[in-house]
């Protein structure tokens, strides 16, 4: 009782403070002029009522879209899922025949004058995710930088932002747009799996085809309807998508092969250095290169928490790396100053001189080995060149060729959890 009695309070409060201070908002509106379109912004900034961190200032801008001083009206689906019937955001497109916009929220649309008179066209009506942008040739006839369509706070609004760089734009990881002839053609609407396996994971195009009709994406195998006994080493393949055709393929490959340790990492010189495309009557096929060998292993260091990993190892990489970074400090065995062994934690090394600790760790089950300041001292800059120097010097020797035999293989994590190994 004492509890609904505190939740009512709560809610009585919220509800005060909220109808208190939405009179206190401020709205300022924005023309900004396009071809014969004017877009409105219109900016709303006050105070609300946050439970967790109580009154918070707020920015929040809405569009529309005036053609002859009226505003146009959009579909219904506009709103599909929001609750909020206003634009989030509003794009010039450039490289189109004449004045052309994009414009929605988890919808997006198409927005130009044909035969003299305004057309809101749908480029793809959804109410599940948040929309997305992508340019499929602008960087070199390769994919450019993937975005999602959020709704303004302001702070950018001072002028249209201008999707441009190429020809065919990604509208939501569902359709292309032939931005200079406007046409759309949509795929995979029902976001239907290949070959077992659903893509894109993660967001985002990786390649486009010479013949700029199949798009790359990286896939995960599907682990939740498949016997463990049935389950690939490697969990991805990338998925070569024909838009056109609305079908695509599986690209089969080794993770271990080919290094990729974090999905993360696979870019489009990731895709040049292990696949290639082939001309076939069917249009250009995307198959594996043939490798002499795989490439050296090497570490990460990652410079957001100073840490440097060197996965998938085996227990030997243990005394290796630790007489490296003795070698590498001019310490001896004897700085060793903690050794233990936890059940969850792996062994834990500690290593002191001269006020400077550093920690190793090494995890056999996970294959995995981190380097790093000690985790009870104090961060400053000097750990962090002092641990990015030998993590460059170890990765120097591992490009050289050494050490290689005490990498092991990417693990399916699903079949980790399952106990399928």
């Amino acid at each position: 009782m004492k509890m609904i009695l505190t939740l009512l309070a709560i809610t009585l409060l919220a509800i005060y403070m909220f109808l208190k201070f939405r009179n206190n908002s401020s709205v300022a509106e924005k023309d900004i002029p396009y071809g014969p379109f004017t877009v409105r912004v219109t900016t709303t900034t006050g105070k609300t009522f946050n439970m967790n961190y109580g009154m918070v200032s707020y920015t929040n801008s809405a569009y529309s879209i005036l053609y002859d001083g009226k505003p146009l009206a959009f579909p219904g689906a506009l709103q599909n899922n929001t609750g909020l019937p206003f634009l989030w955001r509003v794009y010039a497109l450039s490289g189109a025949p004449d004045p052309t916009l994009v414009a929605g929220s988890q919808s997006l649309y198409l927005v130009y004058l044909k035969n003299g008179a305004p057309v809101v066209e749908p480029l793809l009506e959804q109410g599940y995710d948040f929309a997305s942008l992508q340019f499929l040739d602008t960087n070199n006839e390769q994919p450019g930088v993937y975005f999602e369509v959020f709704m303004s706070n302001g702070s950018d609004d001072k002028q249209l932002d201008t999707l441009e760089g190429g020809r065919f734009l990604m509208i939501s990881e569902h359709a292309v747009l032939n931005v200079q002839t406007r046409q759309c053609q949509q795929f995979n609407v029902s976001n239907n799996d290949v070959e077992n396996y659903s893509f894109p994971a993660p967001h985002g195009a990786l390649a486009f085809s010479p013949d700029q009709k199949s798009i790359v994406f990286m896939g995960e195998f599907q682990s939740w309807n498949t016997e463990t006994e049935h389950l690939p080493d490697s969990e991805h393949a990338l998925i070569v998508f024909n838009f056109e055709k609305d079908s695509g393929y599986a690209v089969k490959f080794d993770d271990t092969e080919l290094r990729l340790i974090n999905v993360q990492e696979a870019d489009q010189a990731w895709v040049d250095a292990f696949f290639e495309w082939k001309k076939s009557p069917q249009g250009d096929q995307l198959q594996a290169r043939k490798l002499e060998k795989s490439p050296d292993w090497t570490g990460r260091y990652d410079p957001k928490d100073n840490y440097y990993t060197l996965y998938p190892v085996k227990p030997g990489m243990l005394p290796v790396f630790l007489d490296f970074v003795l070698n590498q400090m001019g310490w001896t065995k004897a700085n060793i100053v903690h050794d233990e062994t936890g059940e969850y934690t792996g062994r834990r090394l500690l290593l002191e001189s001269g006020g400077v600790k550093l920690d190793i760790g090494f995890a056999k089950d996970d294959q995995k080995l981190t380097f790093s300041k000690n985790l009870y001292t104090d961060d400053s800059q000097e750990y962090h060149v002092l641990v990015k120097k030998i993590a460059d010097a170890f990765d120097a020797t591992l490009a050289a060729g050494e050490h290689q035999e005490h990498f092991g293989r990417i693990l399916s994590e699903t079949k980790l959890i399952r106990g399928g190994y």
